[in-house]
């Protein structure tokens, strides 16, 4: 086993540091956020505009469960997968790891810095052991899915969603 590093492109999220870090920090806001999506249309319509995209939370996500330092759910055609807060540094940086069943071990890094008050630039890094074979099948599509996933952050509502508890 080695571990592999992945790193996606900075990109831009035009909401300040506090609403993108207060979100992230707290499982239970994302987990409200897709339970919102998934059973109110008007919020769904909503989060959409703002996204200037079609989002169907139910399509991917399913028995999301959670505390503020960590979660379960279920990915559609993966299976049972968790998440749970190693490190929160505020404003700063939010450190997570597998929580429960997981095929292999992993940290996941979102790293923030404010640029303006309604610029906030956001990274993402992994760090996954992976075995030689799993690395090979895998290494191309969690890069593609790394900066997938920074790209869609971009398009959440964070100012929408502060009162979200």
């Amino acid at each position: 086993m080695s571990t592999t590093k992945i790193i996606s492109e900075v990109k831009k999220i035009p909401h300040t540091v506090s609403d993108v870090y207060g979100f992230f920090s707290d499982f239970r806001k994302i987990a409200k956020l897709f339970e919102l999506a998934a059973n109110n249309p008007q919020i769904q319509e909503q989060i959409e505009a703002q996204a200037k995209k079609k989002v169907n939370f139910k399509e991917y996500v399913e028995h999301w469960e959670a505390t503020e330092n960590n979660c379960t759910f279920v990915i559609k055609g993966f299976g049972e997968a968790g998440l749970e807060f190693v490190e929160k540094e505020e404003n700063k940086v939010l450190k997570m790891t597998g929580y429960g069943r997981s095929p292999f071990e992993f940290y996941i890094w979102i790293q923030l810095v404010e640029k303006d008050a309604y610029d906030t630039r956001i990274r993402l890094t992994v760090h996954a052991e992976l075995n030689a074979m799993m690395k090979m099948m895998l290494k191309k599509k969690l890069e593609k899915g790394i900066d997938q996933l920074a790209e869609g952050l971009t398009q959440i509502p964070y100012n929408m969603l502060q009162s979200i508890e």
